[in-house]
């Protein structure tokens, strides 16, 4: 860095960019964290850069989906990235009017799925459910 007369250092990123960034300021280089993440799993902030463009991708995703599980009368499913956390399908689920979203942070029974998606097909709708991609490996093995 000081045979190319760098200062310091501007990581944008998310938890690995940060990491290493850490890494760098533990050494002694002046280092600027800047948050980006489209999963807003940060501390220390509420929102990150990439979140609410992920949210906007993932919402009009969902209406096209919610669209053609209408036409052909059939439930429809909407797994979003996250990894670790569920803000994009808590936030992109709520914005589509999901029927069920399914969050790694909070445990659902298969058996309460199917009983939201039996009452929206009642109904004469037909069921979004948004999953969070982490959502299925942090259930308990009987639910998925």
């Amino acid at each position: 860095m000081k045979a190319h007369d760098v200062d310091a250092v501007i990581a944008i990123g998310g938890e690995g960019t940060l990491a290493g960034a850490k890494r760098l300021a533990d050494d002694g280089v002046p280092v600027v964290g800047v948050p980006k993440t489209i999963d807003n799993d940060l501390k220390a902030t509420d929102y990150t850069f990439g979140f609410d463009t992920a949210i906007s991708i993932a919402t009009d995703a969902m209406d096209r989906l919610r669209t053609t599980g209408e036409s052909h009368h059939r439930a429809m499913v909407a797994e979003v990235m996250g990894r670790h956390v569920g803000w994009i399908a808590l936030h992109s689920g709520m914005a589509a009017g999901a029927h069920a979203i399914l969050i790694p942070e909070q445990r659902v029974s298969m058996d309460q799925i199917c009983e939201w998606t039996e009452q929206v097909h009642s109904r004469g709708r037909s069921p979004l459910i948004v999953v969070a991609e982490d959502s299925s490996r942090r259930a308990p093995k009987r639910l998925w």
